[in-house]
């Protein structure tokens, strides 16, 4: 009993240090850098209606509004549409990687000063983009992609490191999954979402605009009988559960990226979310392997074909996987992987595409064709 009173204190001091470990040990910042492009867009497309509004003369005080607290600081009139005005140049700002830590804890803090003025701006995707702009404040993502770098190039100054701690990283990842496990778990638990209540009522509401799409008769009757909505919640919630437990294992992370880019696009689709599906999708990047240039594609320089395909990897691997080196004339295109295995000839076509950020839910699915899977075993 003494034994096992000491051992576990030891295993737990264990077990912190490892997690500690795992929170200060160095990777590379290159997927939080992409993201930081990507999220300017969403911060202007989420700023949009409210500077429209701005712009009419209207703010958030000329209708029904409920703030969070009575302390919360609101500022006058004038104020407040300078400060949606500076948050949009402070978005370009960041996208561009210009002046990126000053642009990007500006886009965040002006932009969660807004979410809780009132409890009527509050969504679920706000409260997202909110989170994924504190990681990226707090993230030294401004390294590599942006204005900064290339002017630190310029003036032949080192560039700096491209790794730094990944504990937001990490802390990014947890939230993400959190957030489609929380909405399966709900939908779950919830008798009217599992039971197709919730989707069907939906659709129901919006026959009107289902019957001016360009589908035929049986799809919207179908779309709208009540027990195609039994079946089809369940494989929603299904679908969320998997993308949220998927995405931890490697096994399965590519398979959960790709369903959740087409759940992403399924529910721009059938249902008003605002800048979550496209946050949504941006976030993806973060399940990239925190490394970079721990691939090889060998290319013949004197072929044409093999020439118009590095020059695609160039400009499409965002993520920074690949190196891309000449191999002698006449050799097979050859992609190796970052544990040493070669893919040569079409199936080095398809995994170098699938690798690519912009590709890859497109070339993913190749990656099952029994010709490819027999070359990944072959080399």
């Amino acid at each position: 009993m003494n034994a096992a009173a000491v051992g576990a204190p030891l295993r737990v001091r264990g077990a912190v240090a490892r997690f500690d470990s795992l929170l200060g040990r160095a990777v590379s910042m290159r997927a939080l850098a992409l993201l930081r492009v990507l999220a300017g867009p969403a911060v202007l497309l989420h700023l949009q209606p409210f500077l429209s509004d701005a712009l009419g003369g209207r703010i958030y005080r000329d209708a029904f509004y409920e703030p969070y607290a009575d302390w919360y600081p609101e500022v006058p009139d004038a104020v407040y549409v300078g400060l949606l005005g500076v948050a949009a140049v402070a978005a370009v700002a960041m996208s561009l990687g210009f002046f990126t830590r000053l642009a990007t804890a500006t886009t965040f803090v002006i932009v969660t000063y807004n979410l809780f003025l009132s409890t009527t701006h509050f969504h679920n995707n706000r409260a997202y983009l909110v989170i994924v702009l504190g990681m990226l404040a707090v993230a030294p993502c401004g390294r590599e992609l942006s204005v900064d770098a290339w002017l630190r190039r310029r003036r032949r100054r080192p560039a700096l490191d491209f790794s730094a701690p990944g504990w937001p990283l990490w802390l990014l990842r947890f939230e993400c999954a959190a957030i489609y496990g929380a909405s399966g778990l709900s939908k779950l638990v919830d008798p009217d979402w599992f039971g197709g209540t919730v989707t069907w009522q939906r659709v129901g509401r919006a026959r009107d605009q289902l019957d001016a799409w360009p589908l035929p008769d049986w799809a919207v009757s179908a779309l709208t009988d009540r027990s195609f909505h039994v079946g089809a919640a369940k494989f929603i919630v299904l679908t969320e559960l998997f993308i949220a437990v998927g995405l931890w294992w490697r096994g399965t992370r590519y398979a959960a990226v790709w369903v959740a880019v087409a759940f992403h696009l399924g529910i721009q689709g059938s249902a008003s979310v605002q800048v979550f599906s496209y946050l949504g999708i941006a976030v993806l990047v973060i399940w990239a392997v925190p490394s970079t240039r721990d691939r090889v594609l060998r290319i013949d320089p004197t072929a044409g074909r093999h020439r118009r395909l590095g020059a695609l990897v160039r400009a499409l691997d965002w993520l920074a996987r690949f190196r891309v080196e000449p191999a002698p004339p006449g050799s097979r295109l050859e992609v190796v992987d970052r544990d040493g295995t070669a893919i040569r000839g079409a199936p080095a076509v398809a995994f170098a595409l699938s690798r690519l950020p912009l590709t890859a839910w497109f070339t993913l699915p190749t990656l099952l064709l029994p010709a490819v899977r027999q070359a990944r075993r072959a080399g």
